[in-house]
């Protein structure tokens, strides 16, 4: 028998199976169709702020206390928990700054994911940590590309108004 030999033509963008979305209140939906009896997948993840994205970078994070918290995503299908993760601007509080992009986070946050700081506290991209907003907050960064641990200030940033800064040297 022959091999097959595709026929390539010029597509737009190559087709994917689109992720399921879950809508509350009504359950899951994919490409427009009702899913019945999914058992749903949750995972933990844990986001980069730019900063210290190495392994070794991780650990230190962890040891300083510094960097976004780790979270929980639900999806019907585990090779979906990356679609499925908090934006940048959920996972850092900002989103009164920046809430374009859809999330398919949990509202409800189980009991032992739950944050122990107030909500009004918010990441600060400057300080890597969770915190009141100050005069001096800056509410997204954009860093160099990794390593960038010889960086002491990211190219791009973002204050508590919303607006950019970016380095021109």
């Amino acid at each position: 028998s022959m091999a097959h030999i595709p026929h390539f033509m010029p597509v737009p963008l190559p087709w994917e199976r689109r992720p399921a979305e879950y809508i509350p209140g009504h359950g899951w939906y994919q490409s427009g169709e009702h899913l019945r009896r999914v058992k749903p997948h949750y995972a933990f993840v844990w986001p980069k702020d730019g900063k210290r994205g190495s392994a070794m970078g991780r650990w230190k994070d962890i040891f300083a206390n510094e960097g976004p918290d780790i979270h929980v995503t639900i999806s019907a299908d585990k090779r979906d928990a990356l679609y499925n993760r908090q934006r940048r601007a959920r996972w850092s509080r900002w989103t009164e700054l920046d809430d374009r992009e859809p999330d398919g986070a949990l509202a409800y946050r189980p009991p032992w994911v739950r944050s122990l700081r107030g909500h009004e506290k918010k990441y600060d991209f400057r300080t890597r940590k969770y915190r009141r907003p100050e005069w001096n907050t800056w509410t997204d960064v954009r860093w160099q590309e990794e390593p960038n641990e010889d960086f002491d200030y990211p190219y791009a940033l973002r204050d508590r108004d919303g607006e950019w800064w970016e380095d021109h040297p």
